[in-house]
């Protein structure tokens, strides 16, 4: 589950693109790992999770929609202070969106 300090309440929201370095596609829930720079220009890594596989299935999003090396911009919600983000939506170099499904971590105002 997300950590603690994360609530559905939050504000705070982060868009960003990068290299997927590893891809968790299970439950209870699937994590994606993006490698992007810093704000100082540091390659660093952060974690998006998401819902189960089952759920990410039932909206079109399969173990093989993403791979490693895929460059991805990725937008979620993240903890301040952390490289830990709640998934919201990833959107592939062609294009393609892959939305998860709305969970009780997504917060109330997020439309994508």
């Amino acid at each position: 589950h997300p950590p603690a300090e994360y609530t559905k309440d939050q504000k705070e929201f982060l868009k960003g693109g990068g290299k997927v370095v590893r891809w968790d596609f299970r439950s209870p829930h699937s994590k994606l790992y993006v490698e992007t720079p810093d704000k100082d220009g540091k390659l660093v890594v952060w974690r998006f999770e998401s819902t189960p596989a089952a759920w990410l299935l039932r909206e079109g999003f399969k173990k093989e929609s993403i791979a490693v090396g895929d460059t991805v911009t990725v937008e979620g919600f993240p903890i301040p202070g952390t490289l830990y983000a709640w998934l919201g939506k990833v959107t592939k170099q062609d294009g393609t969106r892959l939305l998860p499904q709305r969970s009780s971590a997504t917060p109330e105002w997020w439309k994508p």
